[in-house]
């Protein structure tokens, strides 16, 4: 089997590089360099490279999610507004691909890394109609993943010391409200819509979403996979907080939102 290349990232600088500056300022002002690696326990180092490493990839991975999110919204007619937050969304995640990576370099660079973006898009269900495309997509990428992401970067914003990786936490912090939110938004325009079978759909979509995530506090507990200075939460903290932020963000406004969920399908996940 061939293995994946190398995930890197490109940046070309110029006419694009200042217009994004223009959307999103602020980036060069942050403490870059400020960051004394030899203070710190080797050890912390080296697991805040991976993590933030694997952050960067998330990050990319969610601006490719709300591109799709978008072109689904627009596909199905749904209001300007509301599919203009989700193109927005986009440049927030891939100014936040920027910011970590340069977290990343401070950090003393990335750990190999390998995942062929050609694959990064979600495969929706290719029977489905263009409304419950855009459904799949929000609940997926926003009301489950970015209301697992907000309490997850909560706490390690709590735990952060240093002043560059509490920085950028604060700006990551700053956009991950309303990413988190829009998911919600599109599921209440969409709402009277629905059959009751579209609606029971939309439930086992969030179920499925929240079994991918299930691997991270399902897995065994590493005892040195911490780096809290470095924004890194311990595993057993990070696995207790992810649970509950399943049952109080997603499972609780997917309840408002009149979305049955099959707790027999739920609730092993959760154990």
């Amino acid at each position: 089997m061939t293995a994946a290349p190398a995930f890197e990232l490109d940046w070309l600088g110029g006419w694009s590089e200042r217009r994004l500056r223009r959307r999103r300022p602020g980036i060069d002002d942050l403490p870059w360099g400020t960051l004394d690696l030899g203070a710190l326990a080797p050890d912390d180092v080296v697991e805040a490279r991976r993590v933030w490493t694997n952050g960067v990839f998330t990050e990319y991975a969610s601006a490719a999610a709300f591109a799709n999110l978008t072109t689904a919204l627009l596909e199905c007619g749904a209001p300007v507004d509301l599919t203009a937050v989700a193109a927005d969304v986009v440049v927030d995640e891939l100014d936040h691909v920027e910011l970590v990576a340069r977290l990343v370099g401070e950090l003393g660079g990335a750990v190999p890394y390998h995942y062929d973006v050609a694959q990064i898009s979600q495969v929706t269900d290719p029977a489905a109609t263009p409304l419950m495309r855009a459904l799949e997509l929000a609940v997926t990428v926003s009301c489950v993943g970015e209301n697992l992401s907000v309490p997850a970067l909560t706490r390690s914003r709590a735990l952060a010391t240093t002043p560059l990786v509490a920085a950028v936490l604060d700006r990551l912090l700053a956009d991950e409200g309303p990413h988190a939110e829009l998911g919600w938004r599109v599921l209440a325009w969409a709402g009277p819509r629905l059959t009751a079978a579209e609606r029971a759909r939309v439930g086992a979509i969030a179920v499925a979403a929240i079994a991918s995530f299930a691997p991270l506090w399902q897995a065994p507990a590493c005892a040195t996979c911490q780096a809290p200075d470095l924004g890194v939460t311990p595993p057993d903290d990070h696995g207790a907080l992810l649970r509950r932020a399943v049952r109080e963000r997603v499972l609780a406004r997917l309840a408002r939102n009149a979305i049955p969920v099959d707790p027999a399908a739920v609730e092993p996940l959760l154990a």
